[in-house]
């Protein structure tokens, strides 16, 4: 009986390991009618090694987790832990698909949510336009990137000038009513 309960522990948390593959492009909304296409190749170019502490704000619930990033010319790895050291996800976008590997994060967070504001926030302003569609962007010379439809504000992002994996930056989405704050620390020069 107990050799039986724990092999079947032990299937419960492999089957919470196992990366799931999905085909690129996909398109995230970003706000009703404004999308974000994940293009098949990632944007944020190679030689990013960076860790991030991001605090999320939504509604009246706050979480804190670890992120840590590495790129390559074809590859892009997304590594979310809880402070306290279990692993969330992580995300591998390469080859003209996502492998997510999914360990105690819930359900309802999904990895094409995740990147879409991860581009939003860190992608550089051309593939940018290209992916940002059903709603007027905007992008100063301060970081600032601004999406509105019919002149309202629907998300809102600002990150470091410079190295923008060196310092805060800040996603707000007014639609949805959720704020990212991420302290970046890089790990290689930009």
């Amino acid at each position: 009986m107990r050799i039986s309960l724990v092999a079947l522990l032990g299937v419960i948390v492999l089957s919470g390991c196992v990366g799931t593959q999905d085909a690129l492009p996909v398109r995230e909304e970003l706000a009703p009618g404004v999308f974000l296409t994940l293009p098949e190749a990632q944007p944020f170019g190679p030689g990013v090694a960076a860790t991030q502490l991001v605090e999320a704000n939504y509604a009246s619930r706050r979480d804190r987790f670890q992120a840590n990033i590495e790129t390559s010319s074809a590859r892009f790895v997304l590594a979310m832990t809880v402070l306290s050291g279990p692993q969330l996800m992580t995300i591998e976008w390469h080859e003209g698909a996502l492998v997510v590997r999914r360990g105690v994060v819930p359900a309802a967070l999904d990895a094409e949510r995740i990147l879409a504001d991860f581009m939003f926030v860190y992608a550089e302003e051309a593939a940018l336009r290209k992916a940002v569609s059903g709603g007027d962007l905007v992008v100063s010379g301060s970081g600032a990137r601004r999406v509105f439809r019919n002149g309202e504000l629907l998300v809102e992002a600002v990150r470091p000038g410079g190295n923008p994996w060196e310092g805060e930056a800040r996603l707000v989405n007014f639609v949805y009513d959720y704020e990212l704050l991420i302290t970046s620390h890089s790990a290689s020069p930009q």
